[in-house]
């Protein structure tokens, strides 16, 4: 039969109906205070969620103004960065023009050095020759040197045989004239012979002469020879270091000319890319530009948004009212939980959740040993019908059964265990048994001393 029409039974209603409909008012107002408690908690939900999502609307439009604003900025920064691009490469086509033509020059001035260098390469032969030459010069011009210190040496000894004949000349002379004109016709042969002796004397000096300025002429050939020869020398040390010289500017030439090839290279590969930048700059311009787009989109959804929190924060503060007149309403025909305390030892509970929150590996508030210290406990007192552990935020480490929260910020419970105190509620309705029960919470303190989390638990009242 449904509950209200138990209540229209015509008549006096007997002591078994009286107490039948005084169960039936009884459930009706315990799950009327359950569902009125799960309003609130919704509410709270509501309320906590409408404050995230305004926050959260407040950041967004601040983020998509920054944003944009961003993006402005940007823009401006992309065509300052693309006409800079344009230079760049109006730069860099110059440059390649220029390295193209120093590449030209430069293959025209190793062809010219090579040409020096073939032209050196023909001097120093001849110079060498020349320095060879010069030597067989200097050898034949000592040989005459030699030949003439031997002509000296013959006319020494004809000028030494004509003194001799002079003087036999002369000692003939003497005899003919003793021997009178027997001695006419020796003395006529005296006489040319001490003339021949004269002739041969003057062919002598004059031989001499000759060699002597033979001599002179050979030395100031040899001087010459030598002064050619020192600069034949110089000259071929000179030559070997302008040769040298060439080389290490053909080397430097050659070096140049890898460098302006690489140069005219890069120069070409660096106007490719500056085109292809300026192509992903233009995508860049044009992605901006869509960025703007969607960030006045979502401007106007952030505004959207905020208007549809405004209607359902109106909508929560009709619940939140409705709430509180459910459960004044209630509570006026509701039935008041007188509990003795035989009937359950509060304070005994609240000295083991103590207990439990002192134990150091909750510190860590890892869930595994939450669960495992929790679930222990909740073994051990039966009395326990719900167990839970939050953090300093209010969101749940371990809940035995299922939290029906998602954050415990707006519970009484979680405030008073985070101020450090220890709380005990009134009587109320359970949401899980839908019977009275009341709730206990202790505050959880690091080793410091510092509170980092909640131990609580729902003790069933009989």
């Amino acid at each position: 039969m449904p509950l209200l029409q138990r209540f229209r039974t015509s008549g006096t209603p007997s002591k078994q109906e009286e107490a039948e409909q005084n169960a039936v008012l009884t459930q009706l107002i315990n799950e009327s205070f359950v569902i009125s408690d799960q309003l609130t908690a919704a509410v709270e939900e509501v309320n906590q969620s409408i404050g995230q999502l305004t926050d959260i609307a407040d950041q967004s439009a601040v983020t998509e103004g920054e944003l944009r604003l961003c993006s402005e900025r940007a823009m401006d920064r992309i065509g300052e960065t693309f006409s800079t691009l344009q230079e760049v490469a109006a730069s860099a086509e110059q440059i390649s023009d220029t390295a193209q033509l120093l590449d030209t020059e430069s293959k025209e001035t190793k062809e010219v050095v090579l040409e020096v260098c073939r032209s050196l390469t023909n001097t120093d032969k001849v110079m060498n020759d020349l320095q060879q030459h010069n030597g067989t010069m200097d050898r034949h011009i000592r040989e005459l040197i030699e030949q003439t210190s031997r002509i000296n040496e013959i006319n020494s000894f004809i000028q030494e045989i004509v003194s001799q004949t002079s003087l036999l000349a002369l000692n003939a002379s003497i005899e003919a004239a003793h021997a009178g004109e027997f001695g006419r016709g020796f003395s006529i042969v005296a006489q040319q012979i001490k003339k021949l002796a004269e002739q041969s004397h003057e062919a002598v000096r004059r031989s001499s002469g000759l060699v002597e300025e033979i001599e002179n002429g050979v030395k100031q050939v040899v001087a010459s020879v030598d002064l050619e020869r020192s600069a034949v020398e110089q000259g071929i040390q000179e030559m070997a270091q302008t040769k040298n010289r060439m080389d290490l500017i053909f080397s430097r030439i050659h070096e140049v000319d890898r460098l302006v090839s690489k140069s005219s290279t890069a120069s070409k590969q660096q106007t490719q890319s500056m085109n292809a930048t300026t192509g992903m700059l233009k995508d860049v311009v044009d992605a901006v530009n869509q960025t703007l787009g969607s960030v006045d989109e979502t401007l106007e959804l952030t505004h959207k948004q905020r208007r549809q929190i405004k209607k359902l924060d109106r909508i929560s503060t009709n619940l939140h009212k409705s709430s509180r007149e459910l459960t004044n309403a209630i509570g006026q025909v509701g039935i008041k939980h007188e509990v003795k305390e035989s009937e359950i030892n509060v304070n005994g509970t609240l000295e083991k959740l103590s207990k439990l929150a002192a134990d150091a590996r909750l510190f860590s508030l890892d869930e595994s040993a939450h669960q495992e210290q929790l679930s222990r406990l909740l073994g051990q007192l039966p009395e326990i019908e719900a167990i839970w552990s939050n953090r300093d935020d209010g969101s749940f480490i371990f809940s035995q059964p299922e939290a029906g929260l998602l954050n415990a910020k707006g519970r009484e419970w979680w405030k008073r265990a985070m101020e450090g105190k220890s709380f005990t509620s009134p009587v109320y309705i359970s949401a899980i048994t839908k019977k009275p029960c009341l709730t206990l919470s202790v505050p959880i303190r690091s080793e410091e001393g510092r509170l980092i989390g909640v131990v609580g638990a729902d003790i069933s009242v009989k």
